[in-house]
């Protein structure tokens, strides 16, 4: 009789090790896959349903930034800062809201933040975010990947584009920012506007 219980047990522990897979946060090998390491399960296709939400969309040195996830509630979160055609992670999360902890990523120990448990998150949930002191690219994004539930995530949601704080910039883009896809198109166009702030400046004085 014993053997074959050691044998159930062997098999029921190996189950509950697929189906309930990082209930304590994401694994080290997502900082930079972003990849939740589900067992058999792929990324929901996009649109996802949720959206990133910010409380500014410039970035200055000792200005901490707000960010929620906006959507259905869920239960698993990675969230970092990135830019463009890189995986290097910028700035520092502080303060875990309950239910999240700070995943310590190898070239950035405090650089992103992910679930501590299954417990529920929602909007209400806030992320507080610190620019880097230096070092900084000219623009940053958040990204996310969002589990509504073990079998249904959303693998690589992102914010509008953060811009590095200047005079030129404060004057064309303000306020809260809400979307959940930061595109090349609007990152030109703005680039451009901003440049051609410059030129004109220089013309003048």
């Amino acid at each position: 009789m014993g053997q074959p219980n050691l044998s159930l047990l062997l098999v029921l522990l190996s189950f509950s090790t697929v189906t309930v897979c990082y209930p304590t946060g994401a694994p080290i090998s997502a900082c930079e896959t972003m990849m939740p390491g589900h067992v058999g399960i792929f990324p929901q296709p996009k649109p996802a349903p949720y959206i990133i939400k910010t409380n500014s969309s410039s970035v200055k040195s000792g200005r901490p930034i707000q960010v929620q996830i906006v959507g259905p509630a869920y239960r698993g979160i990675l969230l970092q800062t990135r830019t463009f055609a890189q995986t290097t992670l910028f700035g520092k999360w502080l303060q875990p809201p309950n239910n999240t902890k700070i995943l310590a990523c190898p070239k950035n120990p405090v650089g992103a933040i992910t679930h501590a448990n299954t417990n529920l998150k929602d909007q209400s949930t806030t992320y507080l975010w610190m620019p880097p002191d230096s070092g900084s690219p000219p623009v940053l994004f958040f990204i996310a990947t969002v589990a509504e539930a073990y079998d249904k995530y959303w693998l690589g949601i992102q914010s509008a584009i953060l811009y590095q704080y200047s005079v030129e910039t404060s004057g064309v883009i303000s306020g809260s920012i809400e979307t959940s896809g930061a595109n090349e198109i609007t990152w030109a166009t703005t680039i451009f506007t901003v440049t051609f702030l410059q030129f004109t400046k220089s013309l003048l004085f």
